[in-house]
């Protein structure tokens, strides 16, 4: 069961090696708009069940009944969540995107992120192999 693993990760670490198609490559090949990217992610965090399970979970330790209005405090907790997530994923976005423009004007910087991979791919496949069994 290891080596297939280890394996893969050789793969993936030649593959970074070699420059082909990381995942900058492939996001440009693709074609993707903002719009449809924000889309894709807004549906993917509305119908992920992880997310849900720990909203039902984690908000009612935080509103307190003898309060009153106790669906306005969960309205009020569950915008609070919503709005920080918003602010957290969409700095990571604009980063990520910035980022993204510099891989794809700086060769050479792509070039040092894909033998950084290669060399974690490569650590972890070995350190997989000797990992006792």
């Amino acid at each position: 069961m290891h080596w297939a693993g280890a394996a893969y990760l050789l793969l993936l670490a030649v593959k970074a090696f070699r420059g082909d198609g990381g995942p900058v490559e492939e996001a440009a090949a693709q074609g993707n708009g903002r719009r449809r990217a924000f889309w894709r992610g807004a549906v993917t965090n509305l119908l992920n069940p992880k997310v849900i399970l720990f909203n039902v979970s984690f908000l009612p330790q935080f509103v307190n009944p003898s309060l009153g209005h106790v669906r306005e405090q969960f309205l009020l907790l569950g915008f609070t969540i919503t709005a920080m997530g918003v602010l957290v994923d969409g700095s990571v976005g604009l980063v990520s995107g910035k980022l993204a423009a510099l891989l794809r004007r700086s060769r050479r910087v792509a070039r040092g992120l894909d033998y950084f991979s290669g060399t974690v791919f490569a650590g972890l496949a070995v350190r997989l192999t000797a990992a006792p069994k």
